[in-house]
């Protein structure tokens, strides 16, 4: 047997484990061990002080030129298909998809 720390979600032996930041500790045996240590389970994840906070991303970067004033992004395009019927209508729609041989 084996004492690991989990830090992430997990299902083990039945029992889901949802750990807090700081983990939690589980017996397990030596197999069980290796796989969780291989899928990342045992890794602690990266701490939120070393996400750059919102006043970090608007920084000036130095020797970066300043963004342009009064321009706004371009907006993009919508890529999904709209289906165009009419809702109130009670005919069937025409399939003019078919072809004719």
């Amino acid at each position: 047997m084996k004492t690991i720390r989990l830090y992430h979600p997990h299902t083990h032996e039945g029992i889901a484990y949802d750990p807090p930041p700081e983990g939690i500790a589980l017996n397990v045996n030596d197999a069980d061990a290796e796989l969780l240590e291989a899928w990342g389970l045992t890794t602690p994840p990266p701490a939120l002080t070393d996400a750059p906070t919102e006043s970090d991303a608007n920084m000036p970067v130095e020797g970066a030129s300043p963004p342009p004033t009064g321009t706004a992004p371009a907006p993009r395009p919508d890529r999904r298909a709209r289906a165009t019927a009419d809702p109130t209508s009670t005919e069937p729609a025409v399939d003019t998809s078919a072809r004719s041989v």
